[in-house]
């Protein structure tokens, strides 16, 4: 599903973010990036979401190079990606529902279908309850699950999240796991950025490494 082929990122100012890496994911796979801060790990996830571009070679997602995309096309390309950033991106103006159904209107679903698809999402996160509530009254954790419904309500092939646990506490860690391997089990393509120990042992996963912008092998 995911391929790079000694993929490099330079930022402007010189700064080598990645350095010739090349790795494949299979579809269905749960993957950990590990590494420091400032490995690479979040421009590896960038990549692939196509938010960035490589500065040197080529990045697949189901067979399209991504970094030579139109920019036209990429809203196409992340129908089928779920995103879960470490800085949450929610909307403090809109109540928990609105939140989730976001993506569904952007992508023209009707409103009786994205509404049942939004409730399901809340529901398999736990905060079915809180469908009105706004964000800024939920908790760490709860603003956490709240964005992993936004990213699983359009039911993508490929979830991407970027140090997801790195601000809850153990347990609300734990419980995030356990959504995470829940969704692979149910066949999803999952790639978890993370400095999590915790989080890797009981994900059991593939681990990928990264030191420097290079992979550790």
């Amino acid at each position: 599903m995911i391929e790079f082929d000694r993929v490099s990122k330079r930022y402007p100012g010189g700064y080598e973010a990645l350095m010739d890496v090349s790795l494949n994911i299979a579809a269905g796979e749960m993957v950990f990036l590990t590494g420091h801060s400032g490995a690479g790990k979040s421009t590896l996830i960038k990549l692939i979401a196509a938010i960035e571009r490589p500065t040197g070679g080529t990045v697949l997602v189901n067979r399209q190079n991504v970094g030579k995309m139109r920019r036209g096309a990429i809203p196409y390309l992340r129908r089928n990606i779920g995103l879960i950033f470490q800085d949450h991106k929610l909307l403090f103006d809109r109540n928990v529902m609105h939140n989730v159904l976001l993506p569904l209107q952007i992508a023209g679903f009707a409103r009786h279908d994205a509404a049942a698809r939004a409730r399901a999402a809340l529901d398999k996160v736990g905060l079915l309850q809180r469908e009105k509530a706004n964000p800024v009254t939920l908790s760490g954790g709860e603003q956490q699950r709240l964005c992993i419904a936004r990213a699983i309500v359009s039911r993508p092939a490929l979830l991407l999240a970027d140090e997801p646990t790195s601000n809850l506490d153990s347990e609300y860690a734990s419980e995030i796991m356990v959504m995470f391997k829940a969704f692979h089990q149910a066949g999803t393509t999952i790639v978890i950025s993370t400095h999590d120990y915790a989080a890797i042992v009981a994900g059991n996963a593939r681990v990928i490494r990264l030191d420097h912008g290079s992979l550790q092998t």
